[in-house]
């Protein structure tokens, strides 16, 4: 998206935006409301006769490099506003490479010091290997989804699935969390039951049997980094429409993500409103937040 026709989608976004802002918002706006209502008026305060990346470019120094950036910014947003929510994986390339060159807005080392930096973040006392994107992304989530059964694919200290049932009391939604690890951890909750288990042997670990009358909606979160494209095949046979599956770290597991999708086309969506909310994938399941269609 560029010339007129950026210039053109701009305008019907300022508008849109201010009137959010006051029928949603109560008159608040966001940083981010702010951040490109500003971006929008000093790029329409520019030549009018030339492109605004024409424009900028000719700016030099401080105040060039704050208007490129803004604009690619602005760009990147619209263009993700006009795809839409629901996109199909193959999709999911960089809108614009300079905006996101390894694939989100979120620099490296920000999103490494997301989990913690002077410690992990943590739930109940425990260490909850979690970013803090992630912790804000997934109440939102179980709140809308309104999942009746979370299956989460490695324990590790349990206060993940603590923490995943807790969110599911606090939504007041009745449902209950099965969490599955070789070893489980030695912790209890009310809606949560631990499953010893082997991710090469997914079958034994969630027998057919077992799990067919476990009520949907189904939210499988896949974090064992173990046999990863027989989780999700396993899975993907029991899978309804409207169902969740995510794919944590999911940056080491393309390959796996990618053959998944391929072989069940146009059955898989990325849910783009949780994988950028606060960015293109800030998140630690990049492009890997996926509805069932």
């Amino acid at each position: 998206m560029s010339g007129d026709e950026l210039k053109s989608a701009a305008e019907v976004f300022a508008q849109e935006l201010r009137g959010k802002i006051e029928r949603e918002q109560g008159g608040v706006a966001t940083f981010f409301n702010n951040f490109l209502l500003r971006t929008i008026r000093e790029l329409n305060q520019l030549d009018p006769t030339l492109v605004w990346k024409e424009s900028a470019r000719r700016i030099g120094g401080a105040e060039g490099d704050h208007l490129r950036r803004r604009l690619t910014v602005l760009r990147g947003h619209l263009a993700a506003r006009a795809r839409g929510r629901f996109v199909a994986y193959h999709e999911r390339l960089p809108v614009i490479p300079e905006a996101a060159p390894w694939g989100s807005d979120i620099d490296q080392a920000a999103l490494a010091m997301s989990q913690g930096t002077t410690d992990c973040l943590q739930w109940r006392g425990m260490p909850l290997f979690k970013t803090a994107f992630d912790m804000s992304i997934y109440p939102m989530l179980i709140w809308e989804q309104k999942p009746r059964t979370v299956i989460e694919i490695g324990s590790g200290s349990g206060a993940s699935a603590l923490w995943l049932a807790d969110l599911l009391a606090m939504s007041g939604i009745d449902g209950d969390v099965y969490s599955l690890d070789i070893q489980p951890p030695d912790v209890e909750h009310p809606r949560v039951t631990f499953l010893a288990g082997d991710c090469r042997h997914i079958e034994m670990a969630f027998p057919a049997k077992s799990i067919t009358n476990w009520p949907h909606p189904w939210l499988v979160i896949e974090d064992a980094h173990v046999n990863v494209g027989g989780v999700l095949d396993y899975f993907h046979t029991r899978l309804q429409p409207n169902d969740y599956l995510i794919v944590e770290d999911s940056l080491q597991k393309r390959k796996k993500i990618s053959g998944f999708v391929g072989k069940h086309d146009g059955l898989y969506e990325v849910d783009t409103r949780y994988t950028d909310f606060f960015g293109r994938n800030a998140t630690c399941a990049f492009d890997s937040i996926f509805v069932r269609r």
